[in-house]
């Protein structure tokens, strides 16, 4: 592959330098390199942009700036100053996403501006980027921008469309835990139920009569979250995390970037579901030797039953926590061919009260690593899961590593010999927060550790900058299926690849074993899950995760239909396409990693028959097995068919899928 991509790398930039000292009120265009898209910036009355598709008006003329705490607001009285244009044409390998070669065509405008507050001049940038699935932009504060440390309470910047279209709008939820709904742009709240700011959660998803808008951010790595608020009309705004310190939103001396602002444009929705724009905007690995870094799938234990080990009365044969517990699991894994076995928490000595974040104050509670609880044996576990060709990831509450000492941990679980941490607990995307997470991916890297975070922010690029993020959460998840409310829905799940999805790497958890109709569906442990037994086979494809962990139990697992699937599953794609798609509808998709492809499909709560043609694979007969929902699993969904058949490029399946259904198989050639 090193070879192949010598021979793709990025070619040299183009750089072409525009006339400065700019003095009039004026607007500056800047084209995708296919020319269909096209922003224009303004300062004829306020700095202000627009956005256009083939000619026709995507995103109305909308507001920029930023606001801080000695009063001055920059974007009110710009004039653009200066202006230099580039271009890069290449790729960069993701070997940790859908596709293993990702275009990275892009055009490039920096303006300069001069804010004149007070009779004092404050000179800031703006970098603006045009790809041909979308648009980015961030403010560049330079090195002169303050004399000494500046404060940014709020920033400015809105996206206005021309009407009032359906939407897809992210909940308010401190760890993006939240779910879709379909709205419209004038229904998003404007404030929360405690009078202050929404914080709607990214993505945003809007359809315009002739594309899919998603609003995200990229490259978040010294500056506050960005959430999403509404207007009351057509528009939505930026909002801010807010600082624990209570100085703001961001603050730090100059020069400093925003991250970036991305509306992802797509045609339609098959396009939509291969944008990789946000991972392709952040900055690349800073990660120099990955050959430690492993996906791949992970046997669960402890969490997703709720059973506490602790305590006496749990002995079930679910989930305990314990050595004779993990064991099992660990054995499952080696049988199932699976890299990893994740040890949950309940391990350690007085781990802090599961309710406490990252910026909470420390209790009498917190945890200490190196005091093993009696039912735990660590190393035992390293030793025996070794010898099964299985490696050990751990849980930590993210305060314990604060308190504890962030370096120590990680020295300490090194030691230990586990290959990777969950890290748990954050509840916040506060500057203080990302700046920590940055640091803890770093530090990690240095010793070999695999990362997944927990109760942590959406995704924002960063998975590229520290390849050893393999997953996170940031999602409602199949463990929403115990903790009540049943928002785990058929509606939920299939919305999800359309919205939380586009973002980057989602653990979700999926691979629930004991199956139900939304109207049986109850809460109980172990713990039922929504839709058919194909569905949560599908799962496993449609939501990617590097870091694959499925939740179910060796016990809901062996020698049970569908099975089989798991064994040898990829987590990592080197070719991904889009069959049929349609948001919160249905998707299908046909994912390649080395010469197998894996395809598997989702609908929602309507029945649904789809002619799928197989014109993305070779030449020559392939051996198709399939594991499909049967006539009856919409009343019994645990029924799942299996089948094995020989197929060509020229086939059409045709895929039958029952109420929350869904369909799953395995396509190799001898």
């Amino acid at each position: 592959m090193k070879t192949h991509f010598q021979s793709i790398r990025p070619l040299a930039l183009s750089l072409t330098l525009a006339a400065s000292a700019l003095t009039q009120a004026k607007e500056i265009s800047l084209a995708s390199p296919d020319g269909r898209l096209l922003v224009v910036v303004s300062d004829t009355d306020g700095l202000k942009y627009r956005v256009e598709m083939d000619g026709q008006p995507l995103l109305a003329e909308s507001q920029l700036g930023l606001a801080f705490a000695d009063g001055l607001t920059i974007g009110s009285t710009s004039q653009i100053t200066g202006t230099r244009r580039q271009s890069h044409n290449g790729f960069w390998e993701n070997r940790y996403g859908a596709s293993r070669v990702v275009p990275d065509n892009w055009c490039e405008l920096k303006l300069e501006f001069t804010e004149t507050n007070d009779s004092t001049d404050r000179p800031f940038g703006l970098t603006v980027r045009a790809y041909d699935n979308g648009v980015a932009f961030r403010y560049d504060l330079p090195e002169s921008f303050s004399d000494s440390e500046f404060i940014l309470n709020q920033e400015l910047t809105e996206f206005r469309f021309p009407a009032d279209y359906r939407c897809w709008a992210g909940g308010e939820h401190s760890s993006a835990e939240n779910q879709y709904p379909e709205t419209t742009l004038s229904a998003i709240p404007t404030q929360n139920n405690k009078g202050g700011p929404y914080h709607g959660v990214l993505p945003l998803l809007v359809e315009t009569p002739s594309a899919y808008v998603a609003i995200a951010e990229s490259d978040l790595l010294d500056w506050a979250g960005m959430l999403i608020s509404g207007t009351g009309e057509t528009a939505a705004k930026v909002t801010l995390a807010q600082r624990h310190d209570g100085r703001g939103a961001v603050v730090g001396p100059g020069p400093m970037q925003s991250p970036w602002r991305a509306l992802l444009v797509a045609r339609n929705a098959s396009e939509l579901l291969t944008n990789d724009l946000v991972a392709t905007l952040a900055t690349p690995s800073r990660v120099d030797d990955e050959s430690w870094n492993k996906p791949g799938v992970s046997a669960w234990d402890t969490w997703w039953t709720g059973v506490n080990p602790t305590q006496p009365e749990n002995t079930g044969v679910y989930s305990r926590g314990d050595n004779r517990s993990h064991k099992e699991y660990i054995d499952f894994a080696a049988e199932m061919g699976f890299r990893y076995q994740l040890m949950d928490w309940f391990w350690y000595e007085h781990m802090t009260i599961w309710d406490k974040g990252l910026n909470s104050e420390p209790n009498a509670a917190s945890g200490d690593f190196t005091q093993e609880l009696p039912h735990i044996d660590v190393p035992e576990l390293v030793s025996y899961a070794s010898e099964r060709d299985v490696d050990l990831w751990i849980w930590a509450h993210s305060l314990d590593i604060k308190t504890f000492g962030m370096e120590r941990a990680l020295e300490h679980f090194a030691d230990l010999g586990v290959v990777g941490i969950k890290v748990d607990f954050f509840g916040s995307d506060s500057q203080e927060t990302v700046q920590w997470i940055v640091e803890l991916l770093e530090r990690s890297a240095r010793h070999h550790l695999m990362v997944d975070l927990q109760g942590v922010y959406k995704p924002t690029g960063l998975a590229r900058t520290y390849p050893n993020y393999l997953t996170q959460e940031g999602v409602l998840g199949n463990e929403y299926n115990k903790l009540g409310g049943n928002q785990c829905d058929p509606l939920h799940t299939i919305t999800l690849p359309f919205t939380r999805g586009l973002l980057g790497p989602m653990d979700f958890t999926p691979g629930g074993f004991l199956n139900r109709t939304p109207p049986e569906f109850e809460i109980t442990h172990p713990a039922q899950v929504m839709g058919s037994r194909a569905r949560q086979l599908a799962m496993t494809v449609i939501y990617l995760s590097p870091f694959q962990v499925l939740c179910d139990s060796p016990a809901n697992y062996r020698d049970q239909p569908g099975v089989d699937f798991f064994r040898d599953l990829p987590t990592v794609w080197d070719e991904t396409v889009i069959l049929s798609a349609e948001v919160a509808g249905h998707v299908v998709i046909a994912r390649r990693s080395g010469s197998q492809w894996r395809l598997a499909a989702m609908n929602g709560e309507e029945p649904m028959t789809l002619k799928v043609p197989l014109t993305f694979l070779g030449e020559g007969e392939w051996s198709l097995k399939a594991f499909a929902d049967k006539p009856e699993s919409g009343e019994q969904p645990e029924s799942i068919s299996e089948s094995t058949r020989t197929v060509e490029a020229i086939d059409t399946l045709t895929l039958s899928l029952s109420p929350a259904g869904g369909y799953a198989s395995i396509l190799t050639q001898p």
